[in-house]
């Protein structure tokens, strides 16, 4: 079977997401390499050099992304690949790789779609998952009257709607703030935003698998988080963590990623715990960074597992024997 495997930022040299993504692609390679039944080629950017993977072929990509997977995709069986959903990236690739016929180690293009916004997502979630809550703005056009009369400006969280990277995310706390983040959002082609409420408390992630008929919950993360003024990153991960609400997490986990027709594959799901409280923040449809952990610390092929899930209906039993961190 010829597999095909790429990672966004690292085909088309995206300097501030080339440390996890190189680092979730060698996950992935190492995983794929050596297994017979796979004929494995990757792709990679001519000005990149990774780790020899002796039994894997490389393509060094010079042109437009989409384009080479207009004119090749069709090659190849099946594709696991890793993109953003910013600017609708995954979708747009999912769509070629549907229309050539691969099939997909993930999302269809339709749960792509939904993922791509913050705001879709949140409406598309049932309504007895508890959201934190929000409101959409359009930058270009943005009334602040009409936004301080719906939403408390004291305490609140700006994102962009339509974004992967935590880099335009800020904590804000009045008009004036405000204004100078839509500033920098203007700059940053930013169309649309999301204005929450800020909550509280302990941010964490779910990692799953899932197919059509099964999900399989693998971890819960904690996401290691830094502020400075006013603007909120990501820095990392440690995987797994213990909770209390466990039980209760990978129930409301399940629960969305049955809301989303399609969404398939190893998903990452963002929440905020407060107190007993359990918010929900939005789902990566895709590879996320524990997975540069849990590859590493599961009894299984996870990448392997992943694939003849999607493509067999064969399940596993995984359990984690150690625990580690990455940090960027």
């Amino acid at each position: 079977m010829k597999v095909l495997v790429f990672e966004y930022s690292t085909v088309i040299f995206e300097d501030n997401l080339i440390s996890e993504g190189l680092n979730m692609l060698k996950s992935l390679l190492s995983d794929l390499d050596g297994i017979k039944e796979y004929d494995v080629t990757y792709l990679l950017n001519k000005n990149l050099k990774i780790d020899i993977y002796p039994h894997s072929n490389v393509i060094y990509i010079d042109c437009d992304l989409c384009e080479w997977l207009d004119n090749n995709c069709s090659n190849y069986d099946c594709c696991i690949f890793i993109a953003p959903e910013d600017d609708l990236i995954q979708y747009n690739i999912t769509c070629i790789l549907e229309k050539n016929d691969v099939f997909l180690i993930g999302p269809t293009s339709n749960a792509s779609y939904i993922c791509s916004s913050k705001y879709k997502t949140y409406m598309e979630v049932p309504s007895n998952i508890r959201k934190i809550p929000s409101f959409k703005i359009d930058v270009s056009m943005t009334d602040y009257d009409y936004i301080n009369k719906h939403i408390d400006l004291k305490d609140s969280i700006i994102k962009p709607d339509d974004k992967t990277s935590s880099n335009l995310i800020y904590h804000i706390h009045n008009t004036e703030e405000l204004k100078k983040i839509i500033t920098t959002y203007e700059e940053h082609s930013i169309k649309t935003a999301i204005i929450q409420q800020y909550i509280v408390g302990t941010p964490i992630s779910i990692s799953a698998i899932c197919n059509n008929k099964y999900i399989k919950c693998i971890s819960i993360n904690s996401q290691e988080i830094t502020e400075s003024k006013n603007q909120i990153k990501y820095m990392g991960c440690k995987t797994p963590i213990e909770h209390p609400l466990k039980e209760r997490i990978i129930d409301i986990s399940k629960d969305i990623i049955k809301s989303i027709n399609g969404l398939y594959g190893f998903i990452g799901i963002d929440y905020i715990i407060s107190k007993n409280e359990i918010y929900f923040v939005e789902i990566n449809s895709r590879i996320t960074t524990p997975y540069i952990v849990l590859h590493n610390i599961v009894n299984v092929n996870l990448t392997q597992t992943i694939i003849e899930l999607l493509l067999a209906d064969k399940k596993r039993e995984i359990t984690i024997n150690n625990n580690g961190t990455f940090y960027k």
